[in-house]
């Protein structure tokens, strides 16, 4: 189908038809080169085959850009519409029906530009035709210009194309001045005198970037502002520009700001940033792999943990180790791995031999809860689970005791808080030692060992008592879980919540090496805090909902104190 169509309300028939007042009214005082895409617009209608627009400017010897431009003459007298630019697509109206006109120039106005313009075309064998002339006074009258500002803008375009310098073009360069609001002689004259004297500047960036295509009034204008503002000299650029990993003038320009904000302006201070970005982005590389995370953008994990982690003070051989232990307790997401690092610098432990005897100790602990496991069947590697296994080791219990501890609780429904209860009660009969567990003495313990009845009850109360805290614990995590994740639907709350994380490794770096900036930090936090409580207002929630309440506060649910003795409510 052709780009060109009738309307309904045009007549269609095997003859290419002209209507009289076209011809009477119209074809005078028009272009020539306009009327023959009219005629050959008219042409087209009656053929329905395949034409593009492309098709139509090769046929007539013309730019596709030259043609559009003849049918937006059209259809400011009437005569068409232009129903689509991209695809172009263009109807024709019934002429009897016009009631446009175009644009009207004032020729008077103009004239000293248009003698001018047509001069400096005239040099480069360059002729402009009526409607070329209408053009440029329209572009002039719509944007507000300056002619002589346009008239530079025309000479620059002419030192650049020579002979295939075209209107198009000259108007596309003119617009990306106005759009910057550029339109004075003397600011388009600035302008240009900046593109001259950076050019060799731009092409050695270019060339850096390995951009083949030249360089125009905007990535002069961007140049500038690296030089003049934010203060780069050419060799810093250039470096930046060859360390890029997508060469592209906006990826450079983003990392000219960042720099800029860093206040590493200096090359050498330029390169010894590059160098750590770079250091930081494979470290969270190779953290990723040992956790065994995706990273689709490393660039941006560096900067939210990586960075954070090196700037207090953590090894990337540290990082792995604690990456790899993440792994084993099933937390392989960056986001629990900075949970855990963030524990171990609250603990101080942040040299690289501190975290290796901190790991070992954890892992042997882990191995612990694995062996647990083979007796007691599935358990999770919890936090809380794990902690009871550190408890117990505190407590100066074996391996040996406590996984005697497990075979006995291995029946029950919740064995971790069981065994605890048994480990407790061989704490304060001081029993240390398998072989002085009691029920371990042969004859006399059968004597005192309750009957099988008995026996079972028991059990059976324990287990109820144990689920009945196992429901209890759940209910209130799953309730914190759900306005947790309701409030992080919110993406400003979510940005409060890091940044606040954030600022309490900041406010311990302040501490120790910058104490004058604590005050300041602080009461960044403290708007954060503020911020952040109303954030959750407006959403119905509080600071309590977003943490588990459990029932007892004493045991949080548990049954147990944290010294191992039972808890009140457990007694109850």
């Amino acid at each position: 189908m052709s780009f060109c169509s009738f309307s309904k309300d045009f007549d269609e028939n095997a003859y290419t038809v002209i209507e009289n007042r076209f011809i009477s009214k119209y074809l005078p005082s028009a272009d020539g080169f306009a009327v023959k895409v009219y005629l050959y617009g008219l042409f087209l209608c009656h053929n329905d085959g395949e034409f593009s627009i492309s098709a139509m400017a090769e046929v007539l010897g013309a730019s596709v850009d030259q043609i559009k431009d003849a049918f937006f003459l059209w259809e400011d007298y009437d005569l068409v519409s232009v129903l689509s630019k991209d695809p172009f697509v263009v109807q024709f109206l019934p002429v009897k029906t016009a009631v446009g006109k175009p644009k009207k120039a004032r020729y008077e106005q103009y004239a000293d530009f248009n003698k001018e313009l047509g001069r400096k075309m005239q040099q480069v064998n360059k002729f402009l035709t009526a409607n070329d002339f209408l053009k440029y006074m329209h572009f002039l009258q719509e944007t507000d210009m300056q002619p002589a500002a346009l008239l530079l803008i025309v000479d620059y375009c002419i030192s650049k194309q020579g002979e295939d310098v075209s209107p198009s073009y000259v108007f596309n360069k003119a617009k990306k001045f106005v759009k910057n609001g550029w339109i004075t002689y003397e600011q388009v004259d600035c302008e240009l005198v900046g593109c001259n004297v950076y050019e060799s500047d731009v092409s050695a960036v270019f060339t850096a970037l390995k951009i083949a295509r030249k360089a125009d009034e905007t990535d002069y204008a961007l140049y500038r502002t690296w030089v003049e503002t934010l203060g780069f000299d050419k060799g810093t650029i250039v470096a930046v520009a060859k360390q890029l990993k997508k060469p592209t003038v906006t990826a450079l320009d983003l990392t000219l700001n960042e720099l800029s904000k860093q206040g590493k302006i200096e090359k050498a201070a330029v390169q010894e940033y590059l160098a750590e970005r770079e250091t930081l982005i494979s470290v969270t590389f190779h953290v990723a792999n040992k956790l065994g995370a995706s990273v689709p953008n490393p660039a941006a994990y560096a900067e939210e943990y990586t960075k954070k982690w090196w700037d207090c003070g953590y090894e990337e051989s540290s990082l792995l180790q604690i990456a790899r232990y993440c792994l084993r307790t099933d937390c392989n997401k960056f986001s629990d791995m900075d949970q855990t690092v963030a524990r171990l610098f609250e603990q101080g432990v942040v040299s690289a031999d501190s975290v290796k005897a901190y790991l070992k100790v954890k892992n042997d602990e882990l191995d612990l809860f694995m062996k647990i496991q083979g007796v007691c069947g599935s358990l999770r590697k919890s936090t809380a689970n794990l902690a009871f296994v550190e408890t117990w080791r505190n407590w100066n219990f074996n391996e040996s005791m406590i996984l005697e501890a497990a075979k006995r609780a291995s029946t029950s429904s919740n064995p971790i808080p069981y065994m605890n209860k048994i480990l407790s009660d061989w704490k304060r009969g001081g029993i240390f030692v398998v072989t002085d567990i009691p029920d371990h003495a042969p004859v006399e313990r059968a004597k005192t060992t309750p009957s099988l009845n008995d026996s079972v009850q028991a059990i059976n109360e324990k287990t109820l008592r144990e689920r009945f805290y196992s429901e209890r614990r759940e209910r209130a995590e799953r309730s914190a879980e759900k306005y947790l994740a309701k409030a992080n639907e919110n993406a400003r709350f979510k940005e409060v919540s890091l940044a606040l994380s954030k600022m309490e490794i900041a406010l311990a770096k302040a501490e120790i090496f910058e104490p004058k900036t604590l005050p300041s930090l602080k009461e960044e936090q403290e708007l954060l805090i503020v911020e952040r409580k109303e954030l959750l207002k407006s959403m119905g929630l509080t600071e309590s909902k977003l943490t588990p309440q459990y029932e007892c506060k004493k045991c949080s649910d548990t049954g147990y104190t944290k010294s191992g003795t039972a808890c009140d409510c457990y007694k109850k």
